[in-house]
């Protein structure tokens, strides 16, 4: 490809880009003697750093990674609110192609690979003038598509979103099997693979589902739920706290899943002042080894004797408070699908090692090396030359 770069395309929101980003670059960087960049053209979340807004997935990608290039190249344009409607009736933003081309021109100059994830699905940014499929046609580089794991309805999401990519002659170089159940992945692969190998389309691999990956963490617990989780009133350990549980049953139905899932944070009504006093009377005495990971109050501050933030800070169990009730609380964090942040190092080394363990990494790059140029956009280059480039920068050849 003329680009030296690779587009990785997702089937919805959340179907797994970024995991998959992570994963492919963290191994290119072991794997080549190379720079990799990393790129998203169109953002749609962003955070604080350093007081200037700046692409969520990218800051994540970026720092986890340690990969050194300016943001202002590696997220050229974040969409916010009210944008779709100025562009759609002023034309304005203006320039968002030429920022975009000269972004990726910026990173291609500077690395030896840019990886390009898109957004959403591949429709998303048609309101700019700006789809997916667009976008990897202005940089000239071929797709890796992520889909989520299933049957019937994997095979529907490719068909549909391929079809776009293909209206603008994108290559389509292989699909990654996301997020598949372990107990159906024989199954899932006995339909699937030679489902694609009529189409002619290569599958590189089937990321299992890691349960732990899809765990909050206990500062995204405290976004959605209204508490500072870095001013928890406890001590220890508890910090790390992922994923939740809900006190809504019985104490001793409480006390069993807090000691199946010892690091989950406790969401608990403050009126349960028994289930507490349980927790801190088995925890004294031996009988509950660990847990729960924290503990949030929900429907205003613990009632009673302050004894109960006294023995959490003991035994150094985190314990927040939110006004909201117990059952608000399950129903928004129901609603929500929660991805890797900055930050979380554990998580984000797994997600690395499963990528890595699931998806044949070396495949995909030995098939961008023979991908050829997209029609009409810019002179070919030979294969041999391509070829020769890879053998370059792969250690060892």
């Amino acid at each position: 490809m003329d680009g030296k770069g690779l587009f990785i395309a997702g089937s919805d929101m959340n179907a797994g880009k970024t995991t998959l980003s992570l994963g492919l670059i963290s191994w290119l960087e072991e794997n080549i003697s190379g720079r990799v960049s990393f790129m998203k053209p169109l953002g749609q979340k962003t955070m604080l750093f350093d007081g200037e807004s700046v692409g969520e997935d990218t800051f994540l990608v970026s720092n986890s990674l340690g990969l050194d290039m300016p943001l202002q190249h590696t997220a050229p344009f974040t969409m916010s609110s009210g944008m779709a409607q100025q562009y759609l009736s002023e034309g304005r933003p203006s320039d968002l192609e030429k920022r975009i081309r000269k972004a990726f021109r910026y990173l291609r100059s500077h690395s030896d690979l840019v990886v390009v994830e898109g957004t959403g699905h591949p429709g998303v940014g048609s309101v700019f003038d700006l789809c997916n499929a667009r976008v990897a046609g202005i940089m000239d580089i071929p797709v890796l598509m992520v889909l989520d794991g299933g049957i019937g309805k994997t095979i529907d999401r490719f068909t549909l979103c391929s079809s776009l990519f293909r209206e603008y002659s994108i290559p389509i170089l292989g699909v990654v099997i996301n997020r598949v159940l372990q107990d159906r992945m024989e199954k899932v692969k006995e339909y699937l693979d030679p489902w694609f190998r009529r189409m002619g389309i290569p599958v590189f691999g089937y990321i299992p589902f890691v349960n732990s990956l899809a765990r909050p963490s206990i500062g995204m617990l405290g976004r959605e739920l209204g508490f500072q989780a870095d001013e928890y009133r406890g001590s220890g350990p508890g910090s790390s706290a992922e994923g939740f549980i809900t006190g809504f049953g019985s104490t001793s139905e409480i006390l069993k899943e807090i000691g199946d899932s010892p690091r989950s944070a406790l969401l608990l009504s403050s009126h349960r002042e028994e289930v507490l006093d349980a927790i801190l009377a088995r925890r004294l005495s031996g009988s509950l080894a660990e847990g729960p990971g924290a503990i949030v109050l929900c429907g205003g501050p613990p009632q009673g004797d302050p004894r109960v933030a006294d023995g959490c800070r003991q035994l150094g169990i985190p314990l927040y408070g939110t006004s909201r009730s117990a059952g608000d609380s399950v129903s928004i964090l129901n609603r929500r699908i929660f991805k890797v942040e900055p930050g979380e190092s554990i998580k984000i080394g797994e997600i690395v090692r499963t990528i890595k363990s699931s998806v044949n990494l070396q495949a995909v790059i030995d098939a961008l090396a023979t991908c050829p140029s997209v029609p009409g956009r810019g002179a070919e280059k030979p294969v041999s030359r391509l070829r020769s480039w890879f053998s370059r920068i792969f250690r060892g050849r």
